[in-house]
């Protein structure tokens, strides 16, 4: 009874389009003023809830795109990506795939990775009389790229939330983020081929050459965050220090694109994007410890027993519902909510926590792309100037491509989980 009415404010606030921070917080507060339980506990379940040395990671990451954008870094890895390929039929759109997936590699962030590369690519395709919805569309599904390709932050919330290795998380990212960047490349070309959208001019010898040098340094940055990380040589707190330290570095000293007076613009963007996310786990932690507290896992647990004891059964069935809440909820609340409640479950069922993970990950991406929330669907068609509605219509091959993935790795774990049991 607890379980459902807890659910029930919660979904009934959110519907009313309270911001899902004070969702949670009045869901909890009401909990704590019903049974006269001091609200001194809200404050100090909020502290607990961002006191961690892994969430730091979080802001610096984000911290390290913002710079990545400011000093000039995103360019680069586009012009690189564009002589590579960019002068094939439908060139620019996969450009744009290649360019996604090469800046989620750096940033982290799915509305951060919309926005840094949307902001070149999609006026690009504009200009080359790509549709503009067909480019909204695109961009707002590579975006999601950067949830999946380490440095996830995404994964990094998850990891945090339900008490799972990150770095195992971040591995187990790799081969579903390549999978993903292939699929949306495809249909990409495919459809661009089918409407006769065009590509550049092919770079010279020397335009690659010059592009493949300035891009090197940028490069050289996955390389070094990552290969820490999966080296066990730094923490992913650690690596994102470096990360900040690198691209600034280069930035400022390499490219001079960058100076010490930008650092508080650069820095007021990273609040806005990581503030909001933080006030959510902050807030998030007293719900978790109402969760526990009355045991709301075990009657779930019953619940998803007496409908089926498959463990494919049930994943499937929080895929479909998490497909459909993910269209309209964000992704690090429903991560906060769910997860508490979810991974008893998983361990009941005998399922893999890293494979439920990715799953639950790109369910939400998914999601992430959909109206009527759609946040970096809503995002690129802010750049290319077209309503939201323009650009759902142009999704369903993006769509498409991306769900066939979710059933590949919804049916076969190993592409998720072998390279954490592996190199984990």
């Amino acid at each position: 009874m607890v379980a459902l009415s807890l659910l029930a404010c919660l979904l009934t606030l959110i519907l009313l389009n309270v911001p899902i921070a004070f969702s949670i917080g009045l869901t909890s507060l009401g909990y704590l003023l019903i049974n006269d339980i001091n609200v001194a506990l809200l404050a100090q379940r909020a502290t607990q809830g961002i006191y961690s040395y892994p969430f730091l990671a979080l802001p610096l990451f984000v911290f390290a795109g913002a710079i990545m954008e400011q000093g000039g870094i995103t360019k680069r890895l586009m012009r690189l990506a564009n002589a590579i390929i960019g002068h094939v039929s439908g060139g620019l759109a996969a450009v744009t795939v290649m360019g996604s997936s090469f800046f989620g590699t750096l940033c982290g962030s799915a509305i951060g990775d919309t926005a840094a590369v949307g902001s070149i690519m999609i006026p690009a395709m504009k200009a080359k009389r790509y549709s503009a919805a067909f480019a909204a569309a695109l961009q707002g599904c590579c975006g999601i790229l950067a949830s999946l390709i380490p440095p996830s932050l995404t994964m990094v919330v998850l990891g945090v939330t339900g008490n799972i290795s990150i770095t195992a998380l971040m591995l187990a990212g790799v081969l579903p983020g390549l999978l993903m960047a292939v699929a949306l490349l495809s249909t990409a070309l495919f459809v661009a081929r089918r409407r006769g959208y065009g590509g550049g001019s092919r770079a010279t010898w020397e335009e690659l050459v010059s592009a493949a040098k300035e891009s090197i340094l940028p490069a050289m940055m996955p390389v070094i965050v990552l290969g820490g990380i999966f080296g066990g040589i730094v923490t992913v707190t650690e690596a994102a220090v470096l990360a900040v330290v690198y691209v600034f570095l280069l930035s400022k000293f390499v490219y001079g694109e960058i100076s010490f007076s930008d650092l508080p613009h650069v820095a007021l963007k990273t609040l806005y994007v990581s503030v909001p996310i933080q006030l959510i786990v902050a807030i998030s932690a007293l719900f978790a410890w109402i969760v526990t507290t009355e045991q709301i896992s075990h009657y779930f647990i019953d619940l998803f027993v007496s409908i089926t004891q498959n463990p494919m059964i049930f994943l499937v069935i929080i895929t479909g519902f998490l497909l459909l809440m993910g269209t309209f909820m964000e992704s690090n609340a429903l991560i906060i909510i769910l997860i508490p409640i979810l991974m008893p479950i998983v361990h009941k069922y005998g399922i893999d926590p890293i494979h439920f993970s990715v799953v639950f990950v790109v369910s939400l991406c998914i999601g992430a792309v959909t109206p009527p929330l759609g946040v970096t669907l809503m995002t690129a068609a802010k750049i290319a100037e077209v309503n939201v509605a323009s650009a759902f219509r142009a999704l369903p091959p993006f769509l498409v491509a991306m769900i066939t993935v979710l059933l590949m790795l919804l049916f076969f774990p190993d592409i998720s989980t072998v390279l954490p049991r592996n190199f984990g």
